[in-house]
């Protein structure tokens, strides 16, 4: 037999028994594929399920604690109606106290002193949680979902208290990376109508279930099991078990989904058999011309390839086999060459991840501990404020030395608040930031005096300023701040004294490549110092805001957080470098000031002459009421003729009754409709002739306005000098 038939033979051979593996394979493979399906199904399921439980656990939490108040008992309906709307203000639900027929309290919808009748009068649950549904909500319009609990210790019962909820809620339990494929959910009550449903929920939320899936429900039947969805789909379908509340989670998976899949992968695997058969018959064609006595010599070049080793050029005078060997020889050179630049890869690959992972959980912490900052900062402008005020009040109505002095002390401990106010309202990323070309030396410079003095005896501060640089553009007072905070880290880093060196030149290109920013036009600020130096772990939460190795009450912890937050949020970058009793330096890379910056605006736009005073109608428009105490007391003591609103609203229906007032003095954030932004353009629109004034302590929209902008915590003498200005230049 030639060798050209026996290699066909073997060909064939090899080639039934790989088809026979690839059969059993793919028949594996669809098998686990089929159940990791169902598994993934059950386990959605199951935890859709779970989930529901939380979301009625929530609402029956709520509902027992809003029954649980005395105002029910003692039939305070009023007060109960404003418990209510607390208690359930931002989270989308809404609260009823209602009696068998009668419905006497809506968070839904403003409190009526008398009760309204029940759409659905239902009888009152006298123990445990029950749960009701509505198709056509009398308030809302849309079904809704009741979880309805009895008021505790009251014979006889004369009440219960709900939370209400669109069953639409449910709808978010379905989206997710989770959801089978294909797969049709729903969420059915322990009466087996349909709550939700991931497929066109309107036409089937609030129908009852087939017939034969109520059976199923009914006797149990948990699991898979063949049926047919409501929309007439054959399917495998999921069922679990009931939850606390009697509801369950239904998959469906279309049975023509899982046929699908049986036939793709056997599809796949006879095309990959039939490939498999040419390729092998061609290349018993083509290895049966170059069988010689050299295939010894080509096997133990192979075997060196295989043991990645580079295999000897062999010159046995037969074409062919020559051109295979040096094949081998190359691809052994190759192979070597591939697997050390796939090692070095893969290292700069795994490196380059964890950089950006810790990058990026380092920016959602500062990003968290921002958010909150500002929130509380914003808090603490309309109390700081309201202090101020009452300070100020005060100094001019008291003679006392001891009297002034003591509201001297309180005034200077309200600036310093006000400072860290501000350095909080930075992370935060609400303290607008007022750019403007900046000279490093002449800032420097300007500066020196101020923290020589404030870093002590026994530590030497010195400056090393590159000659010709380029402006920066940068907010002066809180690069000036950002400089002072390095400064005084490097002061309380060398308690028993050293050295620090302040330093700007325009940065080289490692310095660049490290920072991650585009472009060009930079120059690098660094402060240095030989003290105590950073832990490894101390320098990855350096710049968190309130971290501070300090002991308690020598640092607030916001000083390099305002650093981190002033270079970023100007454009640059910051880096930090330190070792164990080596010192540490931090660096900060800010953007060059442009060739022909534009000139700098006061926010707000207008520019104000001084004017006589002189007594004024003011209408001031501010939710705070302790602001507004203060505040309003002030003015009127001045001789001013003050009307107080705690709304933007409120202000509308007061300007719409033709009311005279000379300026309109309004916060921004504040609740309702419109914030004072909007309504000082609604005013522009009603009232052309009505000056205007803002006082924020954020910077949300104001650069919008064509009217002066005052800062909380502001200076009363101040709000005097502009309200009088900005009626004088008021036309007409």
């Amino acid at each position: 037999m030639r060798i050209r038939t026996r290699l066909l033979v073997v060909v064939l051979g090899v080639w039934m028994a790989a088809a026979a593996g690839f059969g059993l394979l793919t028949w594996n493979l669809h098998k686990q594929k089929t159940e990791a399906d169902l598994q993934q199904v059950r386990d959605f399921a199951d935890g859709v399920s779970a989930l529901v439980e939380l979301e009625l656990d929530k609402r029956a939490l709520l509902a027992r604690t809003l029954a649980s108040s005395r105002a029910v008992r003692d039939g305070d309906f009023a007060r109960f109606h404003e418990e209510a709307v607390v208690a359930t203000e931002g989270t989308g639900d809404w609260a009823l106290l209602v009696e068998p027929q009668l419905l006497r309290a809506n968070s839904l919808a403003p409190f009526a002193a008398e009760p309204l009748p029940r759409s659905l009068p239902q009888p009152l649950t006298q123990a445990g949680t029950s749960i009701l549904f509505v198709p056509k909500g009398s308030v809302s319009g849309a079904p809704v979902v009741t979880v309805m609990v009895p008021v505790p210790r009251m014979t006889p019962q004369r009440y219960n208290v709900g939370v209400s909820f669109e069953p639409s809620r449910f709808q978010q339990l379905f989206m997710g990376p989770n959801m089978p494929s294909a797969a049709v959910t729903s969420i059915v009550d322990r009466h087996q109508v349909i709550m939700a449903r991931s497929r066109d929920p309107e036409l089937w939320v609030g129908r009852s279930a087939s017939p034969a899936f109520k059976k199923r429900i009914e006797e149990g039947g948990v699991g898979f099991a063949t049926s047919t969805t409501l929309d007439g789909t054959p399917s495998l379908t999921y069922l679990t078990r009931p939850n606390a509340y009697g509801w369950s989670v239904v998959v469906a998976i279309p049975r023509a989904h899982l046929t699908a899949a049986a036939w793709a992968a056997s599809t796949k695997a006879m095309a990959v058999s039939g490939a498999l058969l040419l390729l092998l018959l061609v290349s018993a064609l083509l290895g049966a011309r170059a069988i010689t006595s050299a295939v010894d010599r080509l096997s133990r070049a192979a075997a060196d390839l295989g043991c990645n080793r580079v295999p000897e050029p062999l010159a046995s005078g037969v074409r062919e086999f020559d051109d295979v060997a040096l094949a081998l020889h190359e691809a052994g050179v190759k192979a070597q060459e591939a697997t050390g630049l796939l090692e070095r890869r893969v290292e700069e690959a795994v490196r380059a991840e964890a950089d950006a992972q810790a990058r990026l959980l380092q920016g959602q912490k500062l990003e968290l501990v921002g958010r909150l900052s500002a929130g509380v900062a914003h808090d603490f402008n309309n109390l700081l404020q309201t202090i101020t005020t009452a300070q100020q009040f005060l100094k001019a109505r008291v003679d006392g030395e001891r009297e002034q002095r003591m509201l001297s002390a309180a005034a200077r401990a309200t600036s310093k608040a006000a400072d860290l106010v501000k350095q909080m309202m930075m992370l935060g990323r609400v303290q607008a930031l007022e750019p403007r070309p900046v000279h490093i030396a002449d800032a420097i410079l300007k500066g020196h005096e101020l923290t020589s003095k404030a870093v002590g005896p026994g530590i030497s501060l010195t400056a090393d300023i590159t000659p010709g640089l380029p402006p920066v553009f940068v907010d002066a007072a809180q690069f000036d701040m950002a400089l002072l905070n390095l400064v005084f880290n490097a002061r309380d880093a060398m308690p028993s004294g050293g050295s620090i060196r302040v330093s700007a030149h325009v940065p080289s290109p490692q310095e660049l490549e490290a920072a991650p920013l585009r472009g060009a036009g930079y120059v690098c600020v660094a402060v240095s110092d030989n003290g105590a130096g950073m832990t490894a772990e101390t320098q990855t939460q350096a710049f968190e805001p309130f971290f501070t190795t300090k002991p308690v009450g020598a640092g607030t912890g916001l000083g390099l957080a305002q650093v981190h937050a002033f270079a970023t949020q100007s454009g640059g970058s910051i880096q930090l470098t330190s070792e164990p009793g080596r010192g540490t330096r931090v660096s900060m890379l800010l953007p060059v000031a442009p060739q022909t910056p534009a000139a700098a605006q006061e926010a707000g736009g207008v520019s104000l002459q001084a004017s006589n005073p002189r007594s004024l109608s003011v209408l001031m428009v501010e939710d705070d009421a302790l602001v507004v105490s203060v505040v309003a007391a002030a003015l009127r003591s001045v001789g001013h003729r003050v009307q107080a609103c705690h709304s933007a609203d409120e202000a509308v229906e007061v300007l719409r009754t033709g009311a005279s007032f000379d300026v309109l003095f309004s916060d921004v954030v504040m609740p309702g409709s419109m914030n004072g932004v909007e309504l000082i353009h609604w005013a522009r629109q009603l009232r052309p002739d009505l000056a205007a004034v803002v006082a924020t302590g954020y910077a949300d929209n104001v650069s919008t306005l064509s009217v002066p902008v005052i800062r909380k915590p502001y200076d009363f003498d101040t709000l005097q000098r502009v309200l009088d200005e900005v009626v004088a230049l008021q036309p007409g």
